[in-house]
């Protein structure tokens, strides 16, 4: 029984080796911390940034603003960003749009999406993202219901995973039920069959 358990020499031993002291709790504190949602958010934050390849211009853009003040002060200047749904060039505006997104996601009753969704709408275009596109089916406006069934039936052969398959799926089968426009029952019935 003496023999199982490590000498007090040994137990130094480790206790000096880099890495030697906690490593269990340091691996489940990165486990655990890994899956919070905050953590979620981020990463989905930054697919988005990389999908768009917008991801190359901001670091460009940060690196010549670090280099020269007078660009800093320039790219400070609100300007109307365009409205493709792309990320704008603008970090503020780009902020603002991130910021409207996360809103769009979280929003838990109908007229905050509504409102937040007609801000991201106007302000910036609607954006390739999915799970955006997927709460945009929760809008009343149709003709914004039907550009986001549009954008999705482009997106979904270059899509491997779609988020909330299931959400989607059923949001759609409503729309083609209920919808007013026989063209948007149409395309959403589509859609849902080819998920």
């Amino acid at each position: 029984m003496a023999q199982d358990r490590p000498s007090w020499s040994e137990i130094d031993k480790k206790r000096d080796r880099p890495g030697g002291r906690g490593k269990g709790r340091q691996e489940k504190k990165h486990e655990m911390r890994e899956h919070s949602t905050r953590y979620d958010r981020y990463k989905a934050d930054l697919d988005r940034l990389f999908d768009q390849g917008m991801a190359g211009e901001l670091i460009k853009q940060v690196g010549k603003q670090a280099n020269n003040p007078a660009a800093k002060a320039k790219t400070a200047v609100a300007t109307k960003p365009k409205r493709s749904g792309r990320i704008p060039p603008n970090n503020q505006a780009a902020a603002s749009r991130l910021k409207l997104i996360r809103t769009i996601v979280d929003a838990g009753d109908s007229s905050e999406l509504k409102s937040a969704l007609d801000e991201l709408v106007e302000s910036f275009g609607l954006p390739d993202d999915w799970l955006v596109l997927i709460r945009t089916l929760e809008h009343n406006d149709e003709s914004l219901v039907q550009k986001a069934i549009d954008k999705m039936s482009k997106l979904l052969p270059g899509t491997a995973k779609i988020p909330r398959r299931f959400t989607l799926k059923e949001r759609l089968r409503t729309i083609g039920q209920t919808a007013r426009d026989a063209e948007l029952r149409k395309q959403a019935e589509s859609l849902e069959e080819s998920l």
